[in-house]
């Protein structure tokens, strides 16, 4: 017992290693377990500073004052430790708090945020549920826990933190930093609306941010300068884009529920990319922007298009793919240089919406739909290069497909072909073609080789290519 508790820092050393079993068993999985052996570590540590100190010191007088100098220190050590561990911010919400508040922080000339108080630092958010401080964010603890202010039961599982939620002031190389909270209430561009005037005002030499963009939103590459602002959560954007002179907005998988208008007024923008955001109502004054070339509201709600797009003049390439449309918007037809549409992964059975307006289309993506069969109005398309329609359940190649002269590419497997019109040779440019031979013979492959000579065609094996 004597080498167990001989002195105070073998108490000690023993307490401590005694405590990290417990822990181990409730903090379980690798995090409990690494400490766990610092802990044990440390426990051994004491012992064999014990024995150096048994081994060095003779007087047992100056020995006994030195043990408990040094359990003094370590308990202190211990104390100090276990304030760090539990130190966090306490978010003390208004009662009956609903929706969006934040914490904006490091903006120059606001107040600090209140000082911590031993383990604990209390955030009041104000009625109006915004903070704009000072403080940046990595000089609080990282730890957080919530409560109301009349002391209401916390339901965590209603409450969205967002920590480093951020917005760049794009034409500054400023960045407006801030922790985002949503309590059981529909998101609403609140709390953005704040960061964007800051941003405007930051510009305008009014505010100062201690932040600075870590990656640069404007982008230059061998066309230009264009704008990527993807995966952001954002439903606003900061003023002053329009002397950016990008030529393209890439705005892909945010919040917007419709074109910001900072965005319509870059006049040199030639390509829009709004896909995947939850815009549900087509955006009309898409019309202001005259050098506008291509635009995709891919993966969004639009249903349906109640705007005459007919003043779109250098439109060329329109995407409105993976929308789960059933019925073609017909006000695409009256863009009048359409030359490349995208209506890929949406829900389509039947194609016959195509006519004489879209007699322009030189690439049409028809793919990953539910497509039965090629109607006779693909004959209108005349100046058609390139059809991709794989993956739907056509079974067969009509003969109206040899109206398609100017086809250079046919991109039709995964598709349960069992016929192909003859006509298919009247096709004397297409030089690629892929297709299913599940239930092609080997006869059906050689005549449709001799069909079209000069065109390289890929069969494949469905069965084989779903492995």
């Amino acid at each position: 017992m004597k080498r167990l508790f001989g002195s105070a820092l073998k108490t000690l050393g023993f307490l401590t290693i005694v405590l990290a079993f417990p822990l181990v068993i409730t903090l379980f999985g690798a995090w409990g377990i690494l400490l766990g052996i610092y802990i044990i570590g440390v426990g051994i540590l004491l012992y064999i500073i014990d024995a150096i100190v048994n081994y060095l010191i003779k007087n047992q007088k100056i020995f006994n004052g030195l043990q408990i100098t040094l359990a003094i220190v370590y308990l202190l050590f211990c104390s100090w430790t276990y304030m760090k561990w539990q130190e966090h911010n306490t978010i003390i919400f208004p009662s009956n708090f609903k929706g969006e508040a934040a914490i904006i922080f490091g903006i120059k000339g606001y107040p600090e945020l209140s000082k911590t108080k031993f383990w604990k630092k209390e955030i009041h958010i104000p009625e109006n549920r915004v903070i704009i401080t000072s403080t940046k964010e990595e000089e609080i603890p990282s730890q957080v826990r919530f409560s109301f202010k009349d002391n209401s039961k916390v339901d965590y599982s209603k409450i969205d933190w967002k920590p480093g939620f951020e917005i760049d002031c794009i034409i500054s190389d400023s960045r407006i930093k801030s922790w985002l909270f949503r309590i059981d209430g529909d998101e609403n561009s609140m709390v953005q609306s704040v960061m964007t005037d800051l941003c405007t005002k930051i510009i305008e030499g009014k505010e100062t941010s201690f932040y600075t963009s870590r990656n640069n939103p404007i982008v230059p590459d061998n066309r230009g300068k264009y704008l990527s602002l993807t995966s952001r959560e954002l439903s606003l954007l900061p003023n002053g884009l329009k002397s950016t002179g990008v030529y393209k907005a890439i705005l892909t998988d945010n919040d917007f529920t419709e074109i910001p208008k900072q965005i319509l007024e870059i006049e040199s923008l030639q390509h829009l990319i709004m896909a995947a955001n939850p815009i549900s109502d087509f955006p009309c004054n898409l019309q202001e922007l005259k050098r506008l070339k291509s635009v995709s509201f891919a993966a969004t709600k639009i249903k349906e298009i109640n705007c005459d797009l007919s003043t779109l003049d250098s439109l060329e390439h329109f995407d409105i793919s993976r929308n789960g449309l059933i019925k073609f918007p017909e006000q695409i037809k009256s863009v009048p240089n359409l030359i490349q549409l995208s209506l890929n992964g949406n829900s389509f059975t039947d194609i016959s919406f195509l006519d004489k307006k879209l007699n322009k289309l030189e690439t049409l993506y028809l793919y990953s739909n539910e497509i039965e069969r090629i109607p006779e109005e693909i004959k209108y398309l005349s100046n058609l290069k390139e059809l991709l329609i794989f993956d739907n359940k056509i079974d067969s190649i009509p003969e109206y497909i040899s109206e398609l002269k100017s086809l250079e590419k046919l991109e039709i497997w995964d598709n349960p072909i069992k016929y192909i019109s003859p006509e298919i040779k009247n096709l004397k440019r297409l030089k690629q073609m892929r297709i299913d031979d599940d239930h092609l013979t080997s006869e059906d492959k050689e005549i449709l080789k001799e069909l079209l000579p000069n065109c390289q065609i890929n069969f494949q094996t469905r069965a084989d290519k779903h492995k």
